[in-house]
C-alpha cells in the first residue's frame, strides 16, 4: 500500500477526531465557565489553605479584642438621648374639636421629614454659635474649625423617626456624657423654636396670600355685574334670563326659524312632485288614462270606433259565406285597415294635444314655486343671522353668569379659610412639634462593645484569609488536576500519571524505565491506563504512528514516550520507538548504543537517513527488550522542519507502519517548528502536560496550534500529579496499595533489566 492511500485511509476516521468532534459543540460553554467554580472546588479551595485561614482568622480575633481595650481605655464613646414629640400631619380646623388622625404611612413620613430637618447645616451652625456650647471641651478640641465641628455633629448626631409612635429619637454622641446631653438638650430647644417660628411666619403669609385673593375676587365680582348690565343694555333683548334654563321656552327668532324650515321643506317636495309630472308628461311613450280617456270621447274617434266594430262584424260574415280569399273580402279588410290606422292618428294627435297643454301648464307652476323657494331662502338665511347673534350674546351672557357664581363661591371659601388662619395664628401646637424633656447624661459608655470588635476581627480576618486562599488558587494557572486539564486546555484527557514521591516504590526509581523496573507500582499502571484509554478512545487500527509532544523542554515528554512503547511492547505488540528531538536527543540514555564511534553513532541517526547517508534497515537498532526497536536522533542538521517534513521522512513514516504494530515518536515540544511538521505526518497527537510546570495559557497555546493546522490531536497525559487536599487522588493510591497488598506475592515481581 502507497504511502498516499494509507493517508487516504487514516486520516478520516481517527478515533480521536470522532472523539473530538463529539466535544466541539462543549468547547464554548467550557470557555465560558472556564473560570466558574463549583460549590465542591470552593470547598476544596477551603481544605487545602484551612491552616492559613484559620491562622488569618484568629489573628483578626486577636486584634479586635486589642482594638476593643485600647479603644475603651483612650477613645471612649457616650451617647445622650431624648424625644421630640410630633403632632399629626397636615393644617387641623381649629372651629373642629378633635380633627382627624393621618394615616400610618403619612404619619412616618412627616415624622421623617421633621427629622431629617434637625440635621441641617444651618441648625448646626446656629447651634455653635452659642455661648453654652462653645463653653464645652468637644468644642474647643476642635480649635474653631467650623468645617470638622459641622462634620462631628453629623456624623454623632443622629435624628430618627420612630415609626410606631408619635416621636422622633435624637442622639449625640461624644467623649463625655454631661457635654453630650448640654449638646443635645441645646439641639431640641432650637429645633423647636426655630419651628414654631417658622409656622408662625407659614400662617402670616397665607392669611397676607388669602386677604390679596378676597380682595381680587371681589373686584372679579363687581366687573362682572357690569358686563352684564352692558349687555342687556346693549341688544335690548328681555329674553337673556332664560337663555338655557327652560327647555320649553322658545325664542320669537327660534319660533320663526323653526316655521321657515317646515315651509321650505313643504315647498321642496311639491317642486319635486312637479318636476317628475313635467317628465312623464315629455317622455312621449307614456300616455295616462287621462289623456286616453279624454281622447276617447272625441267624436270623431267615437265614429271611427264603431265603423270599425261594423267592419269587424261584416269581414266575419264574408269570410264565413266567401271564403279567406275572395274578392269581397279582401275588400272589407282593406276598408277595415284604413279605419284603424285613421283612428290611430286621430287618438295620437289628440293625445299629444293634450300633453302639451298639461305640460305647459306643469312647467307655469314649477316656476311659480321655485320663485316662492328663492324668496323663502332669503328670508331663511336672514333669520338664520339673527339666530346667530341671539345663540352668541346668550353663550356670552351664559358664561358671565357663571363666571359671577364662581367667583362667589371662591369668595365664600377664601373668607372662611381667613377665619381659620386667624384662629391657627393663634394656637399653640401650629408648628407640630414640642419637647417631652431634657435629656440626661449617660451612665454607661456607648463605645467601645465588646461583643462588636472580637466578632468583627475575627469575621474580618476570616474573610482576608479566604480572599488570600482564592487569590493564591487564581495566581497559581497551572494544570494541577485533571480537572483543569479538560476545563482549560479542552482535549480528551487519557491519562494521568502520579508524582514518583508519592509511591514509596517509585522514589529512587529511574522515571524513563519505570514501566518495566517496576510493573506493579501505581505509577506503571497509571501508564497502563493511558495506553488502555488511548485504545479505546480512538481506531487504533488507524492510529500507528503516534507523536508524543509537549507545550516546553522538561516537561516528561521522553518519559511518557518511553513508557507508553513499553506498556505496548507489553501486551504483544511490536513497537519502534523513534528520537526525533535533534536539540535534546534521550533515547540513546535509554536504551545504551553498543556502537563506540561517535561519529558512526550519528550518521546511523534518524539525521544520517534524512541527509541521505543511511538507509531505513541502518538506522532500526534492536534494543535487548522484546519487540522494542529505537531509530536515535543522530546530529542536528541544519535544517531540521523541512527534513521531518519531506519526503524522506514521509517514506520513513510508510515503511515503519507496514512492519511495525506501533510507531511511537519522541518529538520535539512546540516551542520549534518541528514538532508542527512532525504533527502533520503522524496518524495522531498526544500532548504531555506537567502539573509542575505546564501552565494553562500555554495548554491552550499547544492545543490551538495543533488544530489550526488539522493535527489529529488524540489528547493528553497529565504527568507528576500530587495528592491536593479535597481530591480524590489520595484515597485513589491508597485503594489501588490495598488491592495489590490483598493479592500476596505476584508471579513475576523481580524488575527486567534495563541494560
Amino acid at each position: 500500500m502507497t504511502g498516499k492511500n494509507m493517508n487516504e485511509n487514516r486520516q478520516p476516521v481517527s478515533g480521536g477526531q470522532a472523539l473530538a468532534g463529539r466535544q466541539n459543540p462543549r468547547m464554548a460553554p467550557m470557555q465560558q465557565n472556564a473560570m466558574a467554580l463549583t460549590p465542591k472546588e470552593i470547598l476544596d479551595i477551603f481544605r487545602r489553605h484551612i491552616l492559613l485561614i484559620c491562622f488569618l482568622t484568629f489573628l483578626g480575633m486577636v486584634l479586635g479584642g486589642g482594638a476593643w481595650f485600647l479603644m475603651a481605655k483612650y477613645a471612649p464613646k457616650f451617647t445622650a438621648k431624648t424625644y421630640i414629640e410630633v403632632l399629626s400631619p397636615g393644617q387641623s380646623d381649629p372651629t373642629v374639636i378633635g380633627s382627624p388622625l393621618a394615616g400610618k404611612d403619612i404619619a412616618y413620613e412627616f415624622r421623617f421629614s421633621k427629622a431629617t430637618l434637625i440635621k441641617q447645616q444651618k441648625m448646626f451652625q446656629d447651634l455653635i454659635r452659642l455661648d453654652k456650647i462653645r463653653e464645652t471641651k468637644w468644642y474647643n478640641s476642635f480649635n474653631e474649625d467650623i468645617t470638622k465641628i459641622i462634620d462631628n455633629l453629623d456624623k454623632n448626631l443622629s435624628a430618627t423617626a420612630d415609626r410606631n409612635s408619635n416621636y422622633v429619637i435624637v442622639t449625640m454622641t461624644c467623649g463625655s456624657a454631661e457635654e453630650s446631653a448640654i449638646i443635645l438638650n441645646e439641639m431640641v430647644s432650637l429645633f423647636v423654636k426655630s419651628q414654631q417660628a417658622n409656622a408662625e411666619e407659614g400662617v402670616g403669609a397665607k392669611l397676607s396670600e388669602l386677604t390679596q385673593q378676597e380682595n381680587s375676587l371681589r373686584g372679579k365680582m363687581q366687573s362682572l355685574n357690569t358686563a352684564l348690565a352692558d349687555i342687556r343694555r346693549s341688544t335690548g333683548i328681555t329674553q337673556l334670563e332664560n337663555a338655557g334654563g327652560d327647555d320649553s321656552f322658545r325664542h320669537t327668532v327660534t319660533q320663526k326659524l323653526g316655521n321657515l324650515e317646515v315651509e321650505k321643506s313643504k315647498l321642496e317636495a311639491d317642486i319635486e312632485e312637479i318636476r317628475t309630472s313635467v317628465t312623464n308628461y315629455e317622455d312621449r311613450n307614456v300616455v295616462s288614462d287621462v289623456v286616453q280617456r279624454m281622447s276617447e270621447t272625441d267624436p270623431v274617434i267615437s265614429s271611427l270606433i264603431e265603423k270599425i266594430t261594423t267592419y269587424e262584424a261584416e269581414l266575419a260574415r264574408k269570410m264565413t259565406n266567401l271564403g279567406e280569399n275572395h274578392r269581397e273580402v279582401q275588400q272589407i279588410r282593406e276598408i277595415l285597415r284604413q279605419t284603424i290606422t285613421e283612428k290611430d292618428a286621430r287618438l295620437a294627435a289628440k293625445s299629444q294635444q293634450i300633453r302639451n297643454s298639461d305640460v305647459t301648464m306643469a312647467r307655469d307652476q314649477f316656476a311659480v314655486l321655485t320663485n316662492r323657494l328663492a324668496k323663502l331662502e332669503e328670508l331663511r338665511a336672514q333669520t338664520e343671522n339673527e339666530q346667530r347673534e341671539l345663540d352668541n350674546t346668550r353663550a356670552q351672557y351664559d358664561q358671565y353668569v357663571a363666571d359671577r357664581e364662581e367667583a362667589k363661591k371662591k369668595l365664600f371659601d377664601t373668607q372662611e379659610q381667613i377665619s381659620k388662619y386667624n384662629l391657627l395664628k393663634k394656637d399653640v401646637e401650629t408648628a407640630k412639634v414640642r419637647s417631652v424633656g431634657l435629656a440626661l447624661p449617660p451612665l454607661k459608655k456607648s463605645s467601645p462593645i465588646i461583643f462588636i470588635y472580637i466578632p468583627a476581627g475575627t469575621f474580618l480576618g476570616f474573610m482576608f484569609g479566604a480572599a488570600l486562599a482564592f487569590l493564591i488558587e487564581f495566581l497559581n494557572d497551572l494544570l494541577r488536576s485533571p480537572r483543569d486539564v479538560m476545563k482549560y486546555a479542552e482535549v480528551p484527557l487519557l491519562g494521568m500519571v502520579i508524582h514518583k514521591n508519592l509511591d514509596a516504590v517509585t522514589r529512587k526509581a529511574d522515571m524513563w524505565k519505570v514501566v518495566r523496573q517496576q510493573p506493579f507500582s501505581m505509577m506503571s499502571e497509571c501508564y497502563r491506563q493511558f495506553r488502555t484509554n488511548l485504545k479505546l478512545t480512538s481506531q487504533i487500527d488507524n492510529q500507528r504512528v503516534i507523536l508524543v509532544t509537549s507545550g516546553n523542554a522538561g516537561e516528561g515528554r521522553t518519559t511518557a514516550a518511553a513508557n507508553m512503547a513499553a506498556t505496548f511492547a507489553a501486551e504483544g505488540c511490536k513497537v519502534l520507538l523513534i528520537d526525533a528531538n535533534f536539540r535534546r536527543p534521550c533515547i540513546d540514555k535509554i536504551f545504551l548504543n553498543g556502537h563506540d564511534a561517535d561519529i558512526e553513532q550519528n550518521e546511523r541517526g534518524l539525521s544520517g537517513y534524512l541527509i541521505g547517508k543511511r538507509s531505513i534497515q541502518d538506522i532500526i537498532r534492536h534494543t535487548d527488550m522484546t519487540d522494542t526497536d529505537v531509530i536515535d536522533s543522530g546530529v542536528l542538521p541544519r535544517n531540521p522542519a523541512e527534513m521531518l517534513g519531506g519526503l524522506r521522512m514521509r517514506e520513513l513514516l510508510e515503511y515503519v507502519r507496514q512492519q511495525y504494530d506501533r510507531v511511537i515518536i519522541d518529538g520535539p515540544p512546540m516551542l520549534v517548528s518541528e514538532a508542527k511538521a512532525l504533527a502533520s505526518r503522524a496518524d495522531g497527537t498526544v500532548i504531555v502536560f506537567n502539573s509542575a510546570l505546564t501552565r494553562r495559557g500555554t495548554a491552550q497555546r499547544i492545543v490551538r496550534e495543533l488544530r489550526e493546522i488539522n493535527t489529529n490531536v488524540l489528547g493528553a497525559v497529565l504527568i507528576g500529579v500530587r495528592v491536593l487536599k479535597g481530591g480524590y487522588f489520595h484515597e485513589l493510591l491508597e485503594s489501588y496499595h490495598d488491592y495489590q497488598d490483598s493479592n500476596g506475592k505476584h508471579l513475576d515481581a523481580t524488575p527486567v533489566s534495563a541494560n
